[in-house]
């Protein structure tokens, strides 16, 4: 077919979808189980053509078993590239907004553009699933995988927050928040940030976005992401540059790369103190960087542990598997919940006898030991209400 335009791959959990412009409206379903899957398929391509505006158009789908959100994201995203004029699907999905301090010990990435990989990925109890549109996906694959992540936001009922990870605006970060702001994530991770002017760009093409879409002006938050050495110098800025930004991360792989560094606690050490005060004085959340290595639990652990004894609240994971160790390591254990029970009760009772002074065990517990005290039995708290710990 001349000009054919193919979005999709012969990927299995995916399709091959190809669109050309034709005298008259054409389909041609291929799938390993005809009797089974034809009809279903044809269903869900044909309604997503009519939402696109019924354009003149051969449409061949190579099903590999594609999920229904799946195949009409490969066949939006062929069309809308074919025929710039076709409609942009917008889900009918509102999903509610989550808090400013919702507990994230766990951000799990996941590639945008492997529908074998997305599937389930709301069900391994990560408290933030980041479904990444930057250096996960090439090039020439960024176009269809942001329609491809509007589609799965759309389609799923994550328990807990899923955000997105866009490009940077000056390489199709704008395009991504257009697309993805229609599905309604709960945030949008912006990669190499290093001054406020990037979270200030952000924060105003989100508002157009959600205006554009009738979303709440404001509703959805920014994770800037540090991965470079004039990230870190200005961290204090970035964390405070929006009353959008929740949470500050850290990227070591980039970091260590552009200040020369080999990947090392002591190298890390200068970086990860940066972004965790810098966060913590502008009143949000630090998660640290992603550890490569998936078949070390134990090193997991330890750099899990660290990055908790340096004042993060969580750390990005690149595993499913990851996720139970980030959770172990980021909630209070058993014992410093007695701690910190006998702290807050101990300061009530000093507070109603007017007593200034706190003390346990014959040690005194200024204001910074009860406010972490009081921080631990809000997280807790809050893991417990939603059944997780």
């Amino acid at each position: 077919m001349p000009n054919e335009i193919v979005a999709g791959s012969d990927a299995r959990g995916d399709c091959r979808v190809t669109v050309a412009p034709a005298k008259s409206p054409a389909l041609d379903v291929a799938t390993d189980d005809p009797k089974l899957f034809e009809r279903g398929i044809r269903e869900v391509v044909d309604e997503t053509l009519a939402q696109l505006g019924r354009v003149k158009a051969a449409v061949f789908v190579a099903d590999k078993g594609a999920l229904d959100y799946v195949i009409a994201a490969r066949v939006e995203a062929a069309v809308r590239i074919a025929f710039p004029e076709a409609a942009v699907l917008a889900p009918a999905l509102r999903r509610s907004p989550s808090t400013h301090d919702a507990p994230r010990r766990s951000r799990l990435y996941a590639p945008g553009n492997s529908p074998r990989i997305l599937v389930g990925i709301e069900l391994h109890g990560a408290d933030l699933v980041l479904v990444d549109l930057e250096d996960s996906v090439p090039p020439a694959e960024k176009p269809a995988a942001r329609v491809l992540v509007k589609h799965l936001l759309s389609a799923i009922d994550f328990p807990h927050e899923v955000w997105v990870r866009i490009n940077p605006l000056s390489l199709g970060g704008g395009d991504d928040v257009r697309e993805v702001i229609l599905a309604r994530p709960h945030g949008v991770a912006l990669p190499k940030a290093e001054s406020k002017d990037d979270v200030i760009a952000l924060a105003g093409e989100l508002a157009k976005a959600e205006k554009a879409c009738g979303a709440p002006v404001g509703s959805t938050w920014i994770m800037p992401i540090i991965e470079t050495g004039k990230g870190v110098l200005r961290a204090e800025e970035i964390a405070s540059a929006d009353p959008r930004v929740v949470v500050v991360a850290f990227g070591a792989e980039d970091y260590t790369r552009d200040v020369g560094a080999r990947r090392t606690s002591e190298a890390l050490l200068f970086g990860r103190s940066m972004i965790v005060a810098a966060a913590k004085a502008a009143g949000v959340q630090a998660s640290d960087t992603v550890f490569a290595n998936i078949d070390d639990e134990a090193g997991l652990a330890a750099e899990a542990r660290l990055a908790r004894d340096l004042g993060f609240d969580g750390k990005g994971s690149i595993h499913p598997a990851q996720v139970p160790i980030l959770h172990a390591a980021f909630t209070p254990s058993e014992r410093e919940m007695e701690e910190a029970r006998a702290i807050v009760a101990a300061a009530e009772d000093a507070e109603a006898k007017g007593i200034g002074a706190i003390a346990i065990g014959g040690k005194m517990v200024d204001r910074p030991v009860l406010e972490r005290a009081r921080r631990a039995i809000k997280l807790v708290d809050r893991l417990t209400g939603r059944g997780k710990k």
